[in-house]
């Protein structure tokens, strides 16, 4: 990515006013051939001549040089993959640098360092001392909260700010900030969409209608979960019961696996002592990782048919990046180093799972 191409900015100016490289050497006094060099890239004009230029082409000098603080999504969605990339699979504090280097090379780019905040939360887990990783994080939230004008990235901000709390044991302070979220939601998109029916924009009624489905179901799955998970229910077989219908109902081992595989290991460990239960949803499990593959992207389906547009446009894109490499001890230990299934471990079932699990991850893998 080249956020200052000078040469190529130099002949479209150039070329917009008529001039020749000689007219551009004659009005500088340099010669023809230090022009030549600015145009190829070769090398860089100092910066009394970027400023004499900028006169002569009637444009500032930042867009005489081209360089543009804001990044497009298409930009941020290439710097998020690739900084991923570089956590999966090279030095952590290599990559550590590069999240810091591309985040104050656009330090005013604020949706940038939103999404960057997100990735070093999200791989914070390989680095054995998270202090440097949230540090840097903190920085990237506070400077978001003091200059962006967007409420959407502030929020977004303010949540990763309470889940470094959290992951701080600093509970009392993630409770300030999220306390407010319990208050009654309003029903906007029930809103906007009955007003693009008004218009006649149907397709447009329907896609928001359809995204406030899709992410209250994705929400509702990992809150059952961690429900399960805390032991936050009366009823353990009621919650188990809803969270699997919605499965069938949605087809959401398919739509969103990486939900449902969750979801039904905490089921498959609360439910350990009743053998015949706990491999079925170990089973499910099993299923879930299976439709994570390596391509594997959010979207919609047949019922979720205006969705796609809407997971198309997000920061990172619509690839959910899953390194199996990282994943496969993750993924083997839930079961093969998990002391709640040590009752199962001679178990025929539950080796066959273990063993169709190791095969599904070797195989993402290759």
């Amino acid at each position: 990515m080249n956020d200052m191409n000078v040469g190529q900015s130099i002949f479209n100016n150039r070329k917009q006013i008529g001039y020749t490289q000689a007219d551009i050497a004659e009005f500088l006094n340099i010669s023809k051939a230090a022009v030549s060099k600015w145009e190829k890239g070769h090398s860089l004009p100092e910066i009394n001549y970027l400023a004499r230029l900028a006169v002569l082409f009637d444009v500032t000098i930042d867009d005489l040089v081209n360089y543009s603080p804001q990044l497009s999504k298409k930009q941020i969605r290439i710097i998020y993959h690739r900084l991923a990339g570089m956590f999966e699979t090279e030095d952590y504090d290599d990559a550590l640098e590069a999240v810091r280097s591309h985040a104050h090379r656009y330090y005013s780019c604020y949706r940038l360092l939103t999404v960057l905040t997100g990735l070093l939360i999200n791989h914070g887990y390989l680095a054995k001392d998270k202090t440097e990783t949230f540090g840097l994080a903190k920085e990237f939230i506070e400077r978001v909260l003091a200059h962006s004008d967007s409420l959407h990235l502030k929020e977004q901000v303010t949540f990763f700010r309470a889940m470094i709390h959290l992951t701080e044991q600093q509970s009392e302070e993630a409770i300030g900030l999220l306390s407010d979220s319990t208050l009654p939601k309003l029903p906007v998109s029930t809103l906007l969409a009955q007003s693009y029916q008004m218009q006649g924009e149907i397709q447009k009624s329907k896609a928001v209608l359809q995204i406030e489905v899709y992410q209250y179901i994705v929400f509702i799955i990992g809150d059952f979960t961690m429900m399960m998970q805390g032991g936050l229910y009366d009823d353990l077989e009621e919650l188990v019961s809803r969270g699997e219908a919605m499965d069938e109902a949605f087809n959401l081992k398919a739509l969103h696996p990486n939900s449902m595989l969750n979801f039904y290991l905490v089921a498959a460990m609360q439910l350990v002592d009743d053998r015949k239960r706990c491999i079925h949803y170990l089973n499910a499990f099993l299923e879930s990782v299976g439709n994570l593959t390596n391509d594997y992207y959010l979207h919609g389906d047949e019922f979720f048919t205006e969705i796609d547009e809407w997971v198309a446009d997000f920061d990172i894109g619509k690839d959910v990046p899953v390194n199996f490499g990282v994943a496969r001890e993750q993924l083997l230990g839930v079961l093969m180093d998990n002391g709640v299934f040590s009752e199962l471990k001679d178990d025929i079932e539950f080796k066959n799972i273990v063993h169709k699990l190791k095969n599904i991850v070797e195989a993402k893998i290759t």
